[in-house]
């Protein structure tokens, strides 16, 4: 019997051992061990049970847990007599229940000798001696595994760069944007300044609004771009055999254009063109060199995003009166520096195209840059040592961790590892195309018939 354990039990954490739990046979029987630092039922504070009016971005009917059935979520929800279409966007805490219930069935219904266990705790550190690997929890004894998968989800993001660092450690700047104790501590007619403005920035404005607050928000980010909302239109046909030679991301920027002016005269949305590549994106973004995917990262990657990274409509109509109102400014523009005051914040900052800074006060400034994937950066035990052990190194355009396109961690060292693996949000730099349902599923499932197959 293969003992594996797997750190973090978050979407992709607990796909692979759900997958793990179906897949295994008397003849191929596997122990679990789940490990994480939050209680069993936790998925992280996008799921969090107390965010029930956060709505996935995804439509229900292709949010299944399993590949060959993309509408399961939607029939578990029917059987549970919530109502629901395809296209409708429910609570995010509707999807945690429905992994949860998975999860549980699957235990349950586990094949004789297959064992599963969830362990709360931090794992700081990992040993590997020949064949054995030891994970090292802290305040608790060792876990002796023999594989080990990294779903390590995200991370805080990085500060923004300030010219006072002090002010980063202040009580009115808030980094981790899940936090809830922040919002408690705000009162109704504070004004709030979110740096950033993605799909994090959209879920602490819907929070804002949820909870009445009355006071002004500003968003600002480089450009003052906002995610697309989700939009039915018709589909529109892949043209990935016109850029599967392109070695640049200039000669795939053409070829996108020109797919944007044809759908345009034809009446089709812009979006549909961006999906029709989505089958092919993984391997677009693998043929492109590191230089290549640096330079999209640098010039084109915000304007992709808004179009590919897309929110539920309710959302965007949540925006649109708040913007109408005059209660939510959207600019575009950087951040100079903070200054702490005694009531709040300063955030000195310089409109795009303009010279002279203005500035705005605060009662909190929430930082909503999204997910720090720049390993080298990242502040936390277990990456730090694995770092430094060389058991991990960077991925392409130091995003996320190095590894095989099947998920086997690359070392530092050039050499895969027989034993260490890993999915999701780490293996960004790599497959570029992870963070949505229907890849991430795909991947457990892989994984975990590997990591049963491989002896």
């Amino acid at each position: 019997m293969q003992r594996i354990g797997i750190i973090g039990a978050g979407l992709s954490g607990r796909l692979v051992a759900l997958n793990l739990l179906r897949n295994a046979t008397s003849k191929a029987s596997v122990e679990i061990v789940m490990i994480d630092r939050a209680d069993e039922d936790f998925m992280g504070p996008a799921y969090s049970r107390d965010s029930d009016y956060l709505l996935l971005n995804v439509p229900a009917g292709i949010m299944g847990a399993f590949s060959e059935d993309p509408e399961h979520f939607l029939k578990w929800c029917w059987e549970r007599k919530r109502h629901a279409d395809r296209w409708d966007f429910l609570p995010r805490v509707f999807y945690r229940d429905y992994i949860l219930t998975l999860m549980h069935e699957a235990v349950r219904a586990r094949t004789e000798g297959t064992e599963f266990q969830q362990l709360r705790g931090e794992v700081i550190d990992i040993d590997i001696t020949g064949v054995q690997i030891t994970l090292r929890v802290a305040d608790k004894g060792p876990v002796i595994v023999d594989k080990a998968v990294l779903a390590l989800g995200n991370f805080p993001p990085r500060h923004p760069p300030t010219k006072n660092r002090f002010a980063l450690e202040s009580k009115h700047y808030v980094r981790n944007p899940w936090d809830n104790d922040a919002l408690d501590a705000l009162s109704p007619r504070d004004a709030v300044f979110l740096v950033g403005t993605g799909q994090t920035m959209v879920d602490l404005v819907v929070a804002l609004r949820r909870r009445a607050h009355k006071g002004r928000i500003v968003a600002l980010s480089r450009h003052g771009l906002l995610p697309m909302a989700h939009r039915r239109f018709e589909t529109y046909a892949s043209f990935y055999k016109e850029i599967e030679d392109s070695k640049t991301v200039l000669e795939i920027l053409r070829t996108v254009r020109r797919h944007f002016e044809r759908a345009e005269a034809m009446g089709t949305d812009r979006r549909a063109v961006i999906d029709a590549l989505r089958p092919d994106t993984q391997t677009i973004w693998m043929n492109l060199s590191d230089d290549e995917k640096r330079r999209f990262l640098r010039h084109l990657f915000r304007y992709w995003e808004i179009i590919r990274s897309r929110i539920p409509p309710e959302s965007e109509a949540a925006m649109d009166g708040m913007r109408a109102s005059g209660q939510l400014d959207i600019l575009a523009g950087k951040i100079q520096d903070l200054v702490e005051t005694d009531v709040g914040m300063e955030v000195h900052y310089v409109l795009r195209g303009e010279a002279g800074y203005k500035v705005a006060r605060a009662g909190l400034v929430f930082n909503c840059i999204g997910p720090e994937l720049d390993y080298r950066r990242i502040d936390e035990p277990l990456v730090k040592n694995l770092m430094a052990k060389g058991l991990i190194r960077p991925g392409p355009a130091q995003l996320g961790i190095d590894s095989r396109p099947n998920g086997r961690i690359i070392r530092r060292s050039g050499a895969a590892s027989n034993v260490m693996y890993t999915l999701g949000s780490t293996m960004r730099g790599v497959l570029w195309e992870v963070l949505a349902v229907p890849e991430i599923r795909v991947q457990a499932e892989q994984l975990a018939l590997r990591l049963i197959g491989d002896k």
